[in-house]
Order: structure tokens, then sequence, then C-alpha cells
């Protein structure tokens, strides 16, 4: 709560908590005529115009606000409301002398003034009594520039306020902005496929392992690493973290009638297929896993590697086997 929690006198002498922990990073300044008044109950601080000390802190509210040079309403603590208060009883010649507070409607009672905020938002808040029991609120939102965002004005019971509050807090909590989940980390440079196909690197493999190991799917690997969900399987056989995947491999072709007799020469096959018959190069056999790896068709590796599709299936099966 915005309290006035120290004052300073004409002599420069300090009154009330000047040491107190308050919430803020510093306090606020301000200054307070005391009305000079004849009478016993007379303050001594009668006449003076104080500088006081104001602040978003801890103490204890006494139920009394006083008028700061400017207009501006703020409760005291008990301390300094104590050291000020004979110079502000009602029925003193000194509270007669004080201008009016707030007052709507000809209430006597005297209103309340709470600020909070921060470096980015002031929130004020004013409750002056009217007739019947009743309370007047005003809220004002503002920037630390003055320049207002949002103004709640009207009258309620006084005895409605709490339970007015209640609904505030509920309110605020109901509509806050959901928070969005954060995005997903981003995959080093350097690990990420530059095109499909592309050589494994040890640093992309490393990702692999602690991506597998901390339950990410195929697929997540696969978009983060820029291949093919297919070859993210294979390499993860290779590396023995999964089982074989069999149900990446062609499944053979049933037999339904007895192999007839061949009807064309080896020359007349590699009029087609430049390969066919010829033995398979370490190199060729390379190419035949990435492209297999690549989720290239059957027909398409046939083509580029000049052999029929019968030979790319049986030597897939052969090369791509349980260890």
């Amino acid at each position: 709560m915005i309290l006035i929690y120290a004052f300073r006198d004409e002599r420069g002498a300090w009154h009330g908590d000047p040491d107190a922990v308050i919430l803020e990073t510093e306090p606020r300044k301000g200054t307070l005529t005391v009305p000079a008044a004849p009478g016993e109950e007379t303050g001594v601080f009668a006449g003076q115009r104080l500088t006081v000390l104001y602040a978003d802190c801890e103490l204890e509210a006494s139920h009394n606000a006083y008028q700061l040079d400017g207009a501006e309403y703020l409760p005291a603590s008990w301390h300094v409301h104590e050291l000020l208060a004979p110079a502000y009883q009602p029925d003193s010649p000194a509270a007669k002398a004080l201008p009016p507070a707030r007052t709507p409607r000809g209430s006597a009672a005297p209103g309340v003034k709470l600020e909070i905020g921060d470096a980015h938002r002031r929130y004020c808040l004013s409750a002056d009594p009217v007739d019947d029991g009743r309370v007047e609120l005003t809220v004002i939102i503002c920037s630390s520039d003055g320049i207002i965002h949002g103004e709640l004005t009207g009258e309620i019971d006084s005895g409605d306020l709490d339970s007015v509050a209640r609904l505030i807090t509920s309110a605020a909590s109901a509509c806050l902005v959901p928070v969005l989940p954060a995005a997903p980390p981003s995959v080093p440079a350097g690990i990420k496929a530059a095109h499909p196909g592309a050589p494994w690197t040890r640093e992309a493999e490393l990702y692999l392992r602690e991506g597998h190991h901390a339950g990410k799917s195929p697929a997540q690997l696969a978009q983060e690493l820029g291949r093919s969900e297919n070859s993210i399987r294979w390499k993860l056989y290779g590396l023995k973290l999964v089982p074989y995947p069999s149900d990446l491999v062609p499944a053979q072709k049933a037999v339904t009638a007895p192999e007839q007799p061949k009807a064309y020469t080896v020359e007349e096959k590699r009029q087609t297929h430049p390969r066919a018959y010829e033995r398979w190069t370490p190199e060729e056999d390379a190419r035949l896993s990435e492209l297999h790896a690549c989720n290239t068709p059957v027909s398409e590796i046939a083509r580029e590697l000049g052999r029929n599709e019968g030979a790319i299936t049986s030597r897939l099966e052969r090369i791509i086997s349980p260890l």
C-alpha cells in the first residue's frame, strides 16, 4: 500500500520511519503544509511546510488520509498519523482550517486513495464515501508519463467491496492469455543435411543418438535433420539402436508358375540393362544403399544402376540384412 511513512520538518529533522523498508526502488517526495491554528490541540508541526516520503511499504496504515500540496490524498502510517493527528482531529480548530477532503454528496467520512505500479504502469484507486453507506470508486490506469490507458468509475455499497474484489481477482485469472509452447530448439549449423542422401557426419550421428535417447520419434528426427523417415530408421538400425526394420524391405514376388527357360541371351539383356549379370562393386552397393535410404523407387534405381528390378531387390536383401 502507498503510505506516507516519514516527513522532515522545517529544521531538517526527520520523523516517522525514514529507514522503513519500501517495495520500490526509491521513495517519492511531496510537501504537506500543516495549518496553523490556535487551540490546545494544535500540533507541534502546525504552520510548517513538511517534506514527506511516501511509497509502497508494509507498514500498518492508519484510517486517515492527508492532502498533500497539490490536492493528492494519501494514507499515512500509524506512526506518522500519531505525530500529525493533533492538527487534524475533527473537533480541533486546525482541522476546520484544512481544505475539505473530497466527500461527495455531503458525506463527512474521509476518502482513501491507494496506488501501486511499476516502471511502466500506475494503478490508482480512490474510494470516497457517499450517502447511505455507499462508496464511490474510481480506478485509473496510466503510464509512467501520465497517459491514461483505462478508467473505471461507479458506486457500490461499502459492504460489497470484499465480494467485488474477489470477483475482479477471479476475472483476472480467467482472462489470462494462454502461454504458447516454446519453439523447438533449432538444430546446430552443420548437422542438418543439405540435400537428400547427403553423407552422415559424426555430429549428425551424435545428434541422432541423443534425440533417440530423448524419446524423439523418427518423424521428428527426420524433420530436424533434413532426411527421410526411412533414412532415419535405417541409420538407427545401423547404429544398433533399433531392431531390423523389416517392413522397409520389398516383399518377394510370389511364384505362381514354374520358371520358364530364358528366351534371351546375356547380350540381349544388356541392351536394356547394361550391367545385367555383372559383379556388384562396392561403389554400386554404396549407391544402392543411399538411393534406398532416400525412398527412391526400385524402377528408378534399376535405371540408374543399369540392372533389372529383380536384381535390385535381390541385392537389397543381401546387403541390408539383420546383423
